[in-house]
């Protein structure tokens, strides 16, 4: 099954892309235990120096934005004729919510649930619901560019860990290839934790 996508000359969905896309999006929570879960408190809180989220706060961020963004827009593709997406201010939520001062193990738990949600909605999915779209800040998303922008949303911030954790160890996990991303779906990473 594959089929160039409208508008979208040479960008090809097939099921080889569809099946390693939801498996980065799977190994995403796992991934994040296993960099999180044997850090000492003094470093899951430590916030960087140059600004930005100490580990913690990135879990509890990453498990937010699953919850109540990913999550959500999905179900609202699917079940909306191109539904308008709120965005959400993850900086906002880190201070309202003091992430510092949460337990670890339930973002954990919470983030790995969720998106395991998010992938069951995504796996059954026909070649043309992938085309569904929206309407998330100010531009026209489909939901491929969504959950492309959901890997390397995650990607983004795996990299951040890891060279706030020491860069030079290399993360349990990690993919050596990626799948393939439109220019569509480059800038909606950009912007998708919003």
């Amino acid at each position: 099954m594959h089929n160039e996508m409208p508008g979208r000359p040479g960008i090809i969905m097939s099921a080889t892309f569809v099946r390693h896309l939801l498996d980065r999006l799977s190994a995403s929570p796992v991934r994040l235990r296993a960099m999180l879960s044997r850090l000492p408190e003094a470093s899951l809180r430590a916030v960087p120096p140059g600004g930005g989220f100490a580990p913690i706060e990135d879990a509890w961020h990453l498990r937010d934005i699953e919850a109540e963004g990913h999550f959500l827009r999905i179900r609202r593709i699917l079940a909306e004729e191109h539904p308008t997406l709120a965005s959400i201010d993850g900086e906002r939520l880190a201070r309202e919510r003091r992430y510092l001062e949460r337990e670890l193990g339930t973002a954990l738990d919470e983030f790995a649930q969720y998106r395991e949600a998010s992938v069951g909605l995504l796996g059954p999915l026909a070649e043309d619901a992938w085309l569904r779209t929206a309407i998330f800040e100010d531009r026209t998303l489909n939901l491929r560019e969504l959950a492309t922008a959901m890997a390397e949303h995650d990607e983004s911030h795996f990299v951040t860990l890891n060279a706030q954790l020491g860069g030079a160890r290399k993360l349990e996990g990690e993919p050596h290839e990626t799948v393939p991303v439109s220019h569509s779906a480059a800038s909606a990473a950009a912007t998708v934790s919003r």
